[in-house]
């Protein structure tokens, strides 16, 4: 549990090692690094103190009689009470702090099992209602002044000052252009201020800290770093909507929506989009919940919990997409069906004297649920269009970017993170996909630790062929127990960190796993199991078929 419990907590903790660095680097830097270590660093050390008297005293060979070690029991009950007591105070530091800290956040709340339900539930909101950090009327000035630096005036007829979307470097609203710009209704993003020298602080002082503590963490941080900084012009993920959209929607416009940018009212800080319109699949997801709980007559909280248990206790096993997809169609075939033929013996009921003692039924026709599994089989299908067809995709594809709409499409509207792979890069990773696929560590093996082109050039000490292998397919398709050997997320990279530490990452791989690791933590919090290697297996076939037909495992 503290591995868990610390990932979401160690970005703060970053500030204890690291503040005379971050001095050196920017004043505002210290600062932040000084707030933070003092908040942070006494959480992080009561967590390090359990995890001592559990873990490291016992593989000390202290004696259990001197009631220094800790048992399991003793253990998870001493964890469950500093989760407890710091939930609330670290989501308020996060909060406060924002910037990378917040971007963090969000990325930990992809999965159910990244950190404990205590940080879980404040993490999840970060997607999607995050505070609000400009004044009322800020956001609509600083547009209205970037605007007019390149001679664009009364650009807006309306403005909507309630946020669309708050996220870790600013936030979305509702604005109508007037008709010298066309009338329409469009979203407005807007750069918090000051926030980019704050997110460049607090990611060099995150990647100091793991040089210190978790050194296996810095190599893919620094590409993390690279691509993060690239949010911060609008007039660039203006160009990636643009190419992004041009490329997808051609092949996936009867699944997926892209807006497109008005290019010429985007600047650095503001950028300048057609809405989207519906509900974020969340928020969507949110309103079943409500809906299905009304019609069974419960509480949305008590239809919860009773999935959490069904889910603990194997009863409601989980299934791949294409799997959950199906189940769902059945799901609402037969609820169409059973309403349709109780629905005379309804009527019969409520017309009878009986409907005095227990009141009349509920007549209405069930609600119809969303079909989970097919749109994340939607999501996986594009990205691999994405990643093998067009060379460019979208890094950061988590559920606070993605719009259900009312026509049944997603609406994927965030491209501050586009990466671009080379066809060299597209080659190699989609032999890695079918060496996974197979189960061939020498193959894996080979792939990441060979120079480029043919590889992705990571380097490790040991090159140790199984560690190789292992990672590969903890990042790039699963991380079921056969692959983790039982271990929680960090202990397991912990344990592969130490039997070959890493030298250089594969940096080409970085984003493409980052993009892995997002999809199946949605599936995994809709209890829908993803193995990427075989969801994306026909695609990296096409591709090695078109580019290099001799492949040995194709």
């Amino acid at each position: 549990r503290l591995p868990m419990a610390s990932r979401a907590l160690a970005i703060g903790a970053t500030a204890t090692t690291a503040a005379f660095t971050a001095y050196v680097a920017s004043e505002e830097g210290a600062q932040r690094s000084c707030v933070f270590w003092a908040n942070a660093f006494p959480v992080y050390a009561r967590y390090r103190a359990v995890q001592a008297r559990h873990r490291d005293f016992a593989r000390a060979g202290v004696p259990r009689w001197t009631g220094m070690v800790l048992s399991d029991d003793e253990a998870n009950e001493a964890y469950e009470a500093l989760h407890d007591q710091y939930a609330t105070p670290v989501r308020d530091l996060v909060y406060a702090m924002r910037g990378f800290y917040l971007k963090n956040a969000q990325l930990l709340s992809t999965r159910d099992d990244f950190v404990p339900r205590q940080y879980l539930t404040w993490c999840k909101d970060t997607q999607d209602s995050a505070p609000v950090e400009m004044k009322p009327g800020e956001a609509r000035a600083i547009a209205i002044r970037e605007l007019e630096k390149n001679g664009h005036t009364d650009v807006f007829e309306a403005w909507d000052e309630t946020p669309l979307g708050v996220a870790s470097i600013g936030q979305a609203h509702r604005a109508k252009l007037t008709k010298k710009y066309g009338g329409r209704t469009v979203v407005v993003k807007v750069q918090a201020p000051g926030i980019e020298r704050r997110f460049r602080a607090d990611i060099r002082t995150c990647i100091d800290f793991c040089k210190l503590a978790m050194p296996q963490h810095v190599p893919p941080l620094e590409e993390i770093e690279r691509q993060f900084l690239t949010e911060f012009d609008y007039r660039a993920e203006a160009e990636n909507l643009d190419e992004v959209r041009s490329a997808v929607m051609p092949r996936w416009g009867n699944k997926v929506y892209i807006p497109a940018p008005h290019k010429e009212l985007c600047t650095k800080e503001v950028l300048v989009m057609d809405e989207v319109p519906g509900k974020r699949l969340v928020d969507g997801i949110r309103d079943q919940f409500d809906a299905i709980a009304r019609y069974r007559g419960t509480s949305v909280s008590s239809l919860e919990e009773n999935e959490r248990r069904k889910i603990e206790s194997g009863r409601l096993r989980s299934r791949d997409a294409k799997q959950a997809a199906k189940h769902t169609e059945r799901v609402n075939t037969f609820m169409k069906l059973q309403h349709h033929l109780l629905m005379p013996l309804k009527l019969a009921y409520n017309v009878s004297p009986l409907r005095l003692v227990t009141g009349p039924v509920n007549r209405q026709p069930p609600p119809k649920l969303v079909n989970l599994g097919a749109l994340l089989q939607t999501l996986v299908d594009v990205h691999a269009y994405e990643i093998f067809e067009t060379g460019v995709f979208n890094g950061d594809p988590h559920p606070g970017n993605i719009m259900l709409m009312p026509d049944g499409r997603l609406g994927l509207i965030d491209y501050g993170q586009v990466k671009r792979i080379d066809s060299d890069a597209q080659r190699a990773y989609a032999k890695l996909i079918l060496a996974v696929a197979k189960g061939d560590a020498e193959e894996c093996h080979r792939l990441v630790q060979s120079d480029k082109p043919e590889g992705f050039g990571a380097r490790s000490k040991n090159s140790d062929a199984e560690v190789s292998f292992k990672l590969a397919t903890f990042w790039n398709d699963r991380d079921t127990p056969d692959v983790t050997e039982g271990l929680n997320l960090q202990e397991f990279l912990d344990e592969m960190q130490a039997r070959d530490p890493v030298i250089k990452a594969p940096d080409e791989m970085v984003m493409i796993a980052r993009v892995s690791v997002l999809l199946r933590g949605m599936g995994n919090a809709f209890n829908i199991r993803l193995r990427m290697a075989e969801a994306w297996r026909a695609d990296a076939e096409k591709l090695l078929a078109r580019t290099d037909p001799d492949y040995f495992l194709l």
